[in-house]
């Protein structure tokens, strides 16, 4: 019988590689039961016993990949089988520790068969009530299916074929161990002989216990099962030889969430608590209904709450994204940075979108904050903020999210408004390059007049909403680089990369904190890039330079782009005031991006350096526009940027402002990832070097004894240094347990410490139920102004018509021999 290609097999002290010649004694022991392995082996083949429990427990760990069952009964351990692996063939007598080891057994052989194993039965000795057979048979057993009618709402699974297959191995308990009393080797049908294919035997398709430890970690950052099973394969040297599917990856992943699901909250609770050990001043909050469910939480750490009274100038928050299994709308609290780089200021989830939840969320978010108020906020459109605002946030600029809007009127208006072009052009040019409130006021009504949709209701309930979304409103507050709440939608566009929308809380929790390290990496990144890194000037004016020094490098480019666009406009003087000069900038040809084709007037006092341009882009965005540039180079003042438009939170961090951060530990070299991350590291690697060597030793015997020479060799080794681990953490057991006895009495008279108010709420948190929510928009893309167009209408795909398909049309109906639902896709 061939060898297995550098992998030994033990099960209950037998070594089920052996073969009889391989069992003869030597010389010196003539007439004695030759050893294998450490065991002794009777002339019969059966096993007297091992000579210890150490050297049994040594034995049975000298496998190859260990395997976690997926059974239905429990986790148990299995063992994988590598390809050209050739097991024992069962017999009569046989004799295993447990029944669990003859089942691995049988596995591993059906494996080298083809053929999958399930337990048909078992049976319990009526004297002690203990188990005393098993019997395990070809997952073909068993009268085929009668075929039924399949009922409409049944799931329609994929069923085994049944051939009455008679294989089996029955087992029966004799004495302490158990013995083979009946083994049936005949099939009734094909058996598998494509390796590749036996790993969708269900028996067969597992993942290994270090591959399990090595899916949670790919898990955990929210890779999907495609993903997963590609890396596996790199590791595998290919996807064929990884020994289950995507299928078993998925079913695996879903089992993680399980347990969070059930014991949600009050792990998070828990969690949340443990974080305050380490982090005093991270902040939490929730709120229970009448039956102890949470209907209300909101959370934001530390560093969050000392940033805050840098950034609290305007802070986007929206609830259009939900990412729990319990549908209840995520409410994230987002601001910029000093890069332009979105942060989280908290988050909150609440049971449903009403005035009383908001004002219970933003009230948390002033306790957080210590009352210090937020001076803009942009949203969704909502009637439940608007008014939990109000309540609130006191004298608080709120605007709505200009796309949320454009999204309602496109519903509404789309195909009205795209059949007349010159109506959209001036819809979008109304509201995005009006200046003032009088301007837009007054382009409207010569808009709706002159295109005959003044009486529209569609126009009108949008012009009533005028106040809140349109840019001419608010060209004086600060709302820096955004028109909508693309900074909260670009929060949930990289959040979905963490989380699944059905993820419990504890899982989202964890993955928000990622998200937070992946801004902070990313701020870092930004903090070195502008004390060690510098760019090219773009022109040679002094201010550039002078920005350069000044700001943060994201910022800096910010007002690059500015800087290039003045070569897109000419300026004229159109008069002079007693404070200075009055110019027009206007472009030199088509339209500006972000500008459109319109003039700005800029008004100059030298004296002063003071340049006031009608787009207010300096109030707006905290830098100098490109209209008033034009004019400071038009009138030679371009040595140095004016130092009162030089905003505080653009520029490079001062040590009296930087943000407090906790530094962490340097870590010893050598110890960079913990013992757990180390041993995931290594198994990675290991696996993927040996699936390179593997290629090379199955060329030919000869590179293939070689392997089985080493692995045997390593396996020895192994196992050796196994033994000697163990009998070390017996001795410090047998000390532990000594001074432990010495010390019971005193443990006997501890008082137990009482839990605080905390912790019993917290106990009392239960799982909330299922949130019924407000319709959400299915698009989160960021669109400019109103991009109204025409809906494409499907054509038929017999008669090539509008208004129909090819179910319900006609010409097919009246030929249906010609046009069959089927030729239709050859």
């Amino acid at each position: 019988m061939p060898r297995a290609r550098g992998f030994e097999y033990w099960f209950g002290g037998i070594d089920l590689n052996a073969t009889p010649e391989a069992s003869t004694s030597t010389d010196q022991h003539a007439g004695q039961p030759p050893e294998v392995g450490g065991h002794r082996v009777d002339p019969q083949g059966d096993e007297a016993g091992p000579s210890n429990n150490d050297q049994q427990a040594d034995s049975r760990a000298r496998t190859g990949v260990t395997l976690s069952s997926e059974e239905s009964d429990g986790e148990a351990e299995v063992e994988s089988t590598p390809e050209g692996y050739v097991p024992k063939v069962p017999f009569v007598g046989m004799m295993f520790d447990t029944p669990e080891l003859a089942l691995q057994h049988y596995n591993r052989y059906a494996h080298h068969i083809g053929f999958s194993v399930k337990i048909e039965s078992s049976r319990r000795c009526a004297k002690d009530g203990e188990l005393d057979k098993f019997v395990y048979v070809c997952n073909k057993s068993g009268k085929p299916r009668e075929e039924e009618a399949v009922p409409v709402k049944q799931r329609n699974r994929k069923l085994t074929v049944l051939t009455d297959c008679k294989a089996k191995l029955r087992v029966k308990r004799d004495g302490a161990r158990w013995k083979v009393t009946q083994f049936v080797e005949v099939h009734t049908h094909e058996v598998i002989d494509k390796f590749a294919l036996k790993k969708y035997l269900r028996s067969h398709n597992k993942i290994p216990a270090e591959e399990k430890k090595f899916i949670d970690l790919l898990h955990e950052v929210n890779l999907t099962s495609g993903r997963i099973m590609e890396i596996m394969g790199e590791l595998y040297g290919s996807k064929q030889n990884v020994p289950y599917n995507s299928k078993t990856v998925s079913n695996y992943t879903a089992k993680l969430g399980n347990y969070d699901r059930i014991k949600d909250i009050p792990e998070l609770l828990e969690y949340f608590e443990e974080i305050k050990k380490d982090d005093p001043r991270f902040f939490y909050r929730f709120k229970l209904d009448a039956e102890n469910k949470v209907e209300n939480l909101f959370w934001v750490d530390s560093k969050a709450r000392d940033v805050y009274p840098l950034y609290n100038d305007c802070i986007s928050f929206d609830t259009t994204f939900m990412t729990n299994q319990y549908s209840m709308p995520c409410a994230p609290f987002i601001g910029i940075n000093r890069y332009g780089q979105s942060i989280q200021l908290g988050c909150g989830f609440v049971r449903n979108e009403s005035s009383v939840n908001f004002v219970w969320l933003f009230e948390r978010f002033l306790e957080a904050m210590d009352g210090l108020h937020p001076l803009n906020i942009i949203t969704d459109q909502d009637a439940a903020i608007r008014t939990a605002i109000l309540i609130v946030f006191i004298g608080i600029i709120h605007r709505f999210c200009r796309w949320h809007i454009m999204q309602k009127v496109q519903e509404k208006l789309g195909t009205f408004v795209a059949q007349r072009e010159d109506l959209r052009l001036e819809f979008n040019d109304v509201i995005d390059y009006s200046m003032t409130p009088q301007e837009f006021e007054q382009r409207w009504a010569n808009m709706v007049e002159t295109h005959g949709v003044a009486d529209n209701t569609h126009f009108l309930d949008l012009y009533d909403l005028r106040e809140y979304f349109v840019p001419a409103y608010f060209r004086h507050r600060f709302f820096p680089f955004l028109q909508t709440t693309s900074r909260s939608e670009g929060f949930n566009a990289v959040l979905k990369q963490y989380v699944h929308p059905h993820d419990s809380l504890v899982r989202f929790f964890k993955q928000y904190m990622k998200l937070q390290e992946r801004i902070d990496v990313t701020e870092d990144a930004h903090e070195f890039d502008g004390d060690e890194k510098t760019v090219r000037l773009w022109g040679d004016f002094p201010m550039e330079k002078q920005i350069l020094q000044t700001y943060t490098m994201p910022i800096y480019h910010r007002f690059q782009l500015e800087l290039r666009k003045i070569t897109s406009y000419n300026v004229r003087d159109i008069g002079v005031t007693e404070q200075g000069s009055i110019h027009e900038v206007f472009p030199i040809q088509g339209s500006v991006r972000g500008y459109g084709r319109r003039s700005y007037r800029v008004d100059a006092d030298v004296a002063n350096g003071i340049y006031n341009c009608e787009c207010c882009k300096i109030n707006r965005d905290g830098i100098l526009c490109c209209h008033a540039m034009k004019v400071m180079a038009h009138l030679g003042m371009v040595t140095k940027y004016p130092e009162h438009y030089i905003l505080p939170r653009w520029c490079l961090p001062p040590p009296d402002i930087v943000a407090p951060r906790d530094e962490r530990q340097e870590r010893p070299v050598g110890q960079k990832l913990s013992r757990k991350d180390m041993r995931l590291l290594r198994y990675g690697n290991l696996c993927s070097d040996f699936a390179k060597l593997a290629v090379g030793l199955a060329a030919s015997e000869k590179t293939n004894e070689i392997a089985e020479r080493h692995m045997r060799a390593m396996e020895k080794e192994m196992a050796d240094l196994k033994k000697a681990n163990a009998d070390a953490l017996k001795k410090r057991k047998s000390a532990k347990h000594a001074v432990n006895t010495n010390t019971a009495n005193d443990s006997q008279e501890s008082v137990p410490m009482e839990e605080d108010a905390a912790t019993v709420e917290n106990r009392k948190a239960r799982n909330p139920p299922m949130s019924a929510t407000k319709g959400r928009p299915g698009s989160k893309r960021k669109k400019g102004g109103l991009q109204l167009q025409k809906p494409k209408q499907g054509l038929c795909g017999v008669c090539k018509q509008p208004g129909h398909d090819a179910r319900t049309c006609e010409v097919r109906l009246a030929n249906p021999e010609k046009y069959s639902l089927l030729g239709l896709f050859h």
